[in-house]
């Protein structure tokens, strides 16, 4: 169920008193003496608690769902539920209402899916997370960024651009991989690396596990709820607050995009740690420690220590060469990702039913999907640039995203389901471009007959 903190009481715990419950499907459960049982690690399971939509974690980390609710099924709570240090917190609860059913669009993918991958051999055991090869692979990454990150650190330039390429990919390709889960098959090796790789990335596990894993993806470009969608620095989906500024976000926006990075780390250091909306369970004291420590040994890499190596203007050039190429290779990626045009439905399926996989379908958009170059950019972007299959299967390491993308086409061509890509960067970004001017002329066009 993704990667997350692992909750820890204030106070020693009270008899009779549970730290937290898991809601699903309407029924709690008690899942804390099966935390040490879940094959992806306890701090996994914890995304899920005091969510009130525990079945969305169930059904997309979970191919074969239904084998879960037989597992956990001991674990439930029977008559009346007792007291709850952080019980369920509704305010996550989503305005749509997703559906799961057997005929659905998702259980059909999945299973399908599922086939694909094992080939032949149908009652095979497949490792859907990541193997040792990508693990060494994502190890030497690892070696390379913190040797060039050093030498940044003496002065290089070179080493300036090899960081802010490395840094990108590692971004994509091992943080947020492992805040899934997905990157090994060994929880304790994806907290770990989850961990270094955040120290590079600019934020921390805890921040991001309650912003992206659990908000984006369960209420995925949802108002309010999905914190990915940037605002109110820009407006792109209905609803979203509108502001006179807005109708220039086409042109300013690229300002912002090729430094996000930075952007993102402030962001987090001065509001995500303090904010106890931040996910559905506040963040504990270790929690904030974890915060404090990964954002220093940040800021000291990426700041500090080039200034103070190589004097404030040699220092801010080589830290402007990292952010800028870094930014550019990961925010020039997901930028792309739920923002263009025939992606923004949430307005339209509020308060109606609708199949989970069909709503992650449509709300999401590739790039590079097919043909020359896929290999490379699914390799680069650790599967974002197969957004889609990434929102149906968050919990399968990239390397399946190809067979899997297969798959998802094929069924969304037989039932008549969206499934927008564009056959290059450069055509994704493009239309990214359109889509922040055309939702700033419509916006102001609306702000206008309501003034």
């Amino acid at each position: 169920m993704g990667g997350g903190g692992k909750v820890e009481p204030k106070t020693k715990p009270t008899p009779g008193i549970l730290e937290t419950v898991w809601k699903i499907h309407g029924k709690y459960y008690d899942l804390s003496k099966f935390a040490e049982q879940h094959p992806g690690g306890s701090r996994a399971l914890m995304n899920a608690a005091a969510h009130p939509m525990g079945e969305y974690f169930v059904e997309s980390y979970h191919p074969d769902a239904e084998a879960v609710y037989r597992i956990i099924e001991k674990y439930e709570i029977k008559g009346k539920l007792p007291e709850v240090r952080h019980p369920v917190n509704e305010e996550f609860v989503s305005k749509v209402n997703y559906t799961f059913e057997n005929d659905g669009f998702y259980r059909k993918v999945k299973k399908a899916g599922m086939a694909a991958i094992r080939g032949k051999n149908k009652k095979a055991k497949t490792n859907l997370r990541g193997d040792d090869v990508y693990l060494m692979v994502d190890m030497i990454h690892l070696v390379f960024l913190a040797i060039a990150t050093c030498l940044l650190c003496l002065g290089s330039w070179k080493a300036a651009i090899a960081v802010g390429v490395l840094r990108g990919a590692c971004i994509m390709r091992i943080a947020h991989v492992a805040s899934h889960a997905s990157l090994s098959p060994y929880p304790e090796v994806n907290q770990i690396l989850y961990y270094i790789s955040m120290i590079f990335a600019g934020t921390t596990p805890e921040i991001w596990s309650r912003k992206h894993v659990v908000r984006h993806h369960i209420n995925t470009n949802e108002d309010v709820l999905d914190e990915d969608r940037m605002e109110p620095l820009k407006c792109v989906f209905n609803g979203a607050p509108y502001y006179e500024f807005h109708k220039n976000q086409h042109k300013y926006m690229w300002v912002f995009y090729v430094h996000v990075v930075a952007a993102w780390a402030l962001s987090d250091m001065m509001g995500n740690n303090f904010r106890a909306s931040a996910g559905p369970i506040p963040f504990s004291k270790k929690d904030l420690a974890m915060n404090v420590m990964t954002q220093f040994f940040h800021l000291l890499l990426t700041y500090l220590l080039p200034i103070y190596f190589n004097g404030l203007l040699w220092g801010l050039f080589l830290i402007e060469v990292n952010t800028l190429l870094t930014s550019i290779i990961f925010g020039f990626e997901f930028i792309v990702n739920h923002e263009i045009e025939g992606c923004d439905i949430y307005p339209e399926t509020v308060g109606k039913a609708i199949d989970w996989g069909k709503y992650q379908t449509i709300s999401s958009a590739d790039f590079h999907p097919l043909g020359f170059g896929a290999w490379f950019f699914n390799q680069l972007t650790g599967g974002l640039n197969l957004q889609i299959c990434h929102h149906l299967f968050p919990g399968v390491h990239y390397r399946h995203y190809p067979t899997l993308t297969k798959v998802i086409y094929e069924q969304a061509e037989q039932e008549g389901v969206q499934a927008l890509y564009s056959s290059s960067v450069v055509e994704a970004v493009q239309r990214h471009y359109q889509f922040l001017k055309n939702s700033s002329e419509q916006f102001a066009k609306n702000a206008k007959k309501t003034a």
